[in-house]
């Protein structure tokens, strides 16, 4: 768990020479064209760099509003990448008449040139005119995953298997997703001064697995920063982490095209305040006090060896401010811890597996959490099965509470368990008998043939089931019919986990009170015994816990009267 920093500290931290709070502005009337400048950005661990800028034009001068600086960048720090999402933020320092280093804006895009060497900057002037307070907004706008292409989001804390899982959802989904190893954690990761050109994150949660946009800081005025020189999602008033960041690398790629341009390859750190705006011009964040926000806890155990996963993962919840962007992280990152634990228990991904996952939802509106169990006996599916069809579950259930509508709910904790074993616990319903009479509302025995999978062992089972009172008189069939194993989830199909990024994309209205979101995440739960079916009554015979049966069979009986 990142540390929480306290006002107080995050006050005492001492900024860098040449990158100073508070440092000079030049309005944007004093940039020329033929500028020789210099810019602030971290492009490996915590260090601030700097390199070379020249202001190539100032677009659309007349227009202060939507104006923007051509730059060109070098120096050893880009010569070889050029810039790209990460570099967002980055301050560029010019000398006046007297030779005083003023700040006169952020690098906040590219243009897609081939080597990433030209950009925009956002002038400093409208990127300190967005309030660090601002009203709370009152519509709903992007949703989870919606980013400006020069802020793609990082998901971080994942293993490389389900790593690639979510990326290659996400780009299913039409979102840019990256995703990195976490940043060092404890000593080796100290608390940063987020000054300008600092590493940056706004983070949607923190913790074991963190959703986040990386960026670099544009500005800072006291406890009052601004960041990225551009949107988030452009929803007003947020309410986020706002973390240092660890940049890993800058990862190379010259083409600048969406999805193929440089990018900073990094991870959030440690909390440092609450990102609190999301204006057109930029995001704004104040250290000291940390947003609200709820735990996610989810642990795993291996039936087989004993091993335990604990994951605990801090999502910012942002109900009090109308959740803007329409949804939290909790599909996305919920999701992903769950695919963790279920990899990492089980030091790998078994095509064949057994388990079990359970969800307890809290929430401060309701007396009794929301609670559903699903159970899986999984044969095949692609590279990781379980953890996919187990990710998948759970962010139905983190999609139905972000979906309700009517009235303001606030999660106070959110608790997976998962029960994971190797192997296909299967049998096989090979036929049935049973009494050739039965009378109508009697509770008859049936006596069951079965032969488990991969033994072949051959045994017999006893079950009873209820003829129903109202069953017509005669001869009828009763059909008892197993559930198949499950197929898992293939992170190559093309709905596999892709619905997380898109919390919109279901057909079905949502729930319209308490009482129905509760009963919908109920109905989660897959039934998966044997179902008796007689004169067209269905009826759950059988379940058994710890075997999942399948296959069909037939008991022709005549019904009479009572």
């Amino acid at each position: 768990m990142r540390r929480l920093l306290l006002a107080a500290l995050a006050a005492a931290l001492v900024a860098p020479a040449g990158a100073r709070a508070s440092d000079p502005i030049m309005p944007l009337s004093d940039v020329e064209a033929g500028m020789r400048c210099t810019a602030l950005t971290v492009v490996r661990g915590t260090a601030i760099t700097s390199f070379d800028v020249e202001v190539l034009d100032v677009i659309d001068r007349q227009r202060p509003e939507s104006a923007s600086i051509l730059i060109r960048v070098s120096g050893p720090a880009v010569d070889a990448t050029g810039i790209g999402p990460g570099f967002s933020g980055s301050p560029i320092l010019c000398d006046d008449a007297a030779g005083v280093a003023r700040n006169i804006g952020a690098i906040s895009a590219g243009i897609g040139e081939y080597g990433g060497a030209v950009g925009l900057a956002t002038p400093i002037e409208r990127i300190l005119a967005e309030p660090i307070l601002p009203p709370s907004a009152a519509s709903r706008s992007a949703l989870v995953g919606s980013r400006a292409l020069a802020t793609p989001l990082t998901l971080s804390g994942l293993s490389a298997p389900v790593a690639a899982m979510f990326s290659n959802a996400a780009r299913r989904a039409g979102r840019t997703l990256l995703t990195s190893v976490a940043a060092p954690r404890g000593t080796a990761f100290a608390p940063q001064p987020l000054v300008p050109g600092a590493a940056v994150s706004v983070g949607e949660t923190s913790g074991d697995v963190e959703l986040g946009a990386i960026g670099t800081v544009a500005y800072a005025d006291g406890s009052d920063v601004w960041l990225f020189g551009h949107s988030l999602d452009g929803a007003g008033r947020r309410s986020l982490f706002l973390q240092d960041a660890y940049i890993h690398a800058v990862v190379n790629n010259p083409l600048g095209a969406t999805d193929l341009s440089t990018y900073k390859l990094g991870a959030a750190g440690n909390d440092l305040g609450t990102v609190t705006s999301d204006g057109l011009d930029g995001v704004g964040g104040r250290l000291g006090e940390l947003p609200p926000n709820f735990p996610l806890k989810v642990f795993a155990r291996d039936l087989d060896s004993g091993r335990t996963r604990a994951l605990t993962t801090l999502v910012a919840d942002e109900s009090d401010v109308g959740r803007p962007t329409g949804a939290s992280a909790l599909a996305v990152v919920g999701a992903g811890a769950v695919a963790e634990a279920a990899t990492s228990v089980l030091r790998g991904a078994p095509a064949r597996q057994t388990g079990e996952l359970c969800v307890r939802i809290t929430l401060r509106e309701t007396r009794s959490p929301l609670r559903y169990c699903e159970h899986y006996a999984v044969d095949g599916g692609g590279p990781n099965p379980l953890a996919g069809v187990a990710a998948a579950d759970f962010g139905q259930a983190a999609d139905l509470v972000d979906g309700f509508r009517y009235g303001t709910l606030h999660p106070t904790q959110v608790e997976v368990g998962l029960r994971l074993r190797r192997g296909l616990r299967q049998a096989y319903l090979l036929d049935a008998t049973g009494p050739a009479t039965v009378r109508r509302g009697q509770r008859v025995k049936l006596r069951l043939r079965l032969r488990r999978t991969g033994t072949g062992e051959r045994f017999t089972r006893t079950i009873r089931v209820r003829i129903p009172r109202g069953l017509g008189t005669g001869s009828r069939t009763l059909k008892l019919a197993g559930t198949d194993a499950d197929a898992g989830s293939d992170p190559n199909e093309e709905d596999s986990l892709s619905f997380i990024f898109d919390p919109d994309a279901g057909d079905k209205p949502p729930p319209q009170s308490l009482e129905q979101l509760r009963q919908a995440v109920k109905e989660l739960e897959r039934y998966d015994g044997i179902t008796a079916t007689i004169g067209g009554r269905e009826i759950r015979a059988h379940r058994d816990p710890d075997l999942r049966i399948s296959g069909d069979a037939r008991v022709d009986v005549r019904v009479r009267g009572r």
